[in-house]
């Protein structure tokens, strides 16, 4: 009997809780301070109060520092000309690249390597190591800003510290949006702080040290032919084209182009032209400078029946260094030492 009374008494608690609850209606009470936390981005390194990263060489330095000119090749219809050349600022060294493609596309795959993708693959050391320096990168400057970075110390590994001290990597499509037809090419601005060198291994402690830095680099560039292909022998075309024009040898940063702070290192030449005849003096890559390091072949083409009677270079003769084949002749001066003055004479 006192069980029974018990759950009745329990229901008739029941009951009238239900129906108290019922009778009321749900109040929401606001929070008077609201919650406005913002995950925080990642920190970026600092750059020079004169730059902007953002691909576009808007910057008065870009006009006073020597690029390199060059065109990688395929074949004949499919080709790239490229163009890059370095600058040094208060935060670190400045890059600055534009690849411009012939009958390619620019594809970038951000779930498949960097080697597949389109991008300029940078080899880069302390112009004074051998081959097989600790200290040479592979940087990937992919077309669409992103990069892949890998320092060969202790074999190939990835080159990561904190995020103040990491690369800071802009780019611009040229022509329209990376993957789309339109998009024939891009350019890339970028900024390697003294702190991401000095993690490297590089020796830039000092002001001293870091004017005096010349880097050896190899910009080998990778051709890409699809967005899905992951086949490095058909699906892209990779191009270390630096051996076209000089003698680099595999990740020797001592045989690769030159850059310090005023971008490319290479001599000047100017040419004076005399006699009847008309014709042109050039660079045999038609570069409008002369590389260091390497050995400087000059072609004459003469014009209209014309052919060369005097040639000099500083005013000492080189006639009898001409050789003439189809017509056009050529000469070597060997490894630059200095800027040159030649004087050639068509008649």
């Amino acid at each position: 009997m006192k069980k029974w009374i018990k759950a009745a008494a329990l229901m008739s608690c029941c009951a009238l809780l239900s129906a108290s609850l019922a009778g009321c209606g749900t109040t929401i009470v606001e929070d008077p301070n609201a919650y406005t936390f913002t995950n925080p981005e990642q920190p970026q390194a600092q750059v020079d109060a004169d730059m902007t990263i953002d691909g576009i060489f808007d910057e008065a330095r870009w006009n006073e520092v020597r690029w390199l000119y060059a065109v990688d090749r395929i074949n004949a219809v499919q080709y790239a000309d490229i163009s890059f050349t370095t600058s040094y600022g208060e935060q670190g060294v400045y890059f600055a690249m534009r690849v411009e493609e012939h009958g390619t596309n620019i594809y970038v795959n951000h779930d498949r390597g960097s080697v597949m993708n389109s991008c300029i693959e940078m080899y880069m050391g302390p112009a004074t190591d051998p081959g097989g320096s600790r200290r040479i990168f592979e940087f990937d400057f992919q077309a669409d800003g992103t990069y892949s970075s890998r320092l060969n110390y202790n074999g190939w590994n990835d080159a990561k510290t904190t995020w103040d001290k990491m690369p800071v990597v802009a780019s611009q499509a040229l022509g329209g949006e990376v993957n789309t037809p339109e998009c024939y090419g891009y350019t890339v601005e970028a900024l390697f702080p003294w702190t991401f060198l000095e993690f490297a291994g590089y020796d830039v402690e000092t002001q001293e040290e870091r004017d005096s830095l010349v880097l050896g680099i190899d910009p080998a560039h990778i051709f890409s032919f699809n967005y899905e292909g992951t086949d490095q022998s058909n699906d892209r075309y990779w191009s270390r084209w630096s051996t076209d024009y000089i003698g680099s040898l595999w990740q020797n940063p001592s045989t690769f182009f030159k850059f310090d702070k005023n971008g490319l290192v290479a001599y000047d030449y100017t040419v004076e032209y005399g006699g009847t005849g008309t014709g042109t003096l050039q660079e045999s890559h038609g570069l409008p400078y002369m590389l260091v390091d390497n050995a400087v072949t000059f072609t004459i083409t003469p014009l209209n029946g014309a052919s060369v009677t005097a040639l000099t270079v500083n005013g000492q003769d080189y006639i009898d260094s001409l050789v003439l084949s189809s017509g056009v002749y050529q000469f070597s001066i060997g490894v630059p030492t200095e800027d040159v003055e030649i004087r050639v004479e068509l008649n």
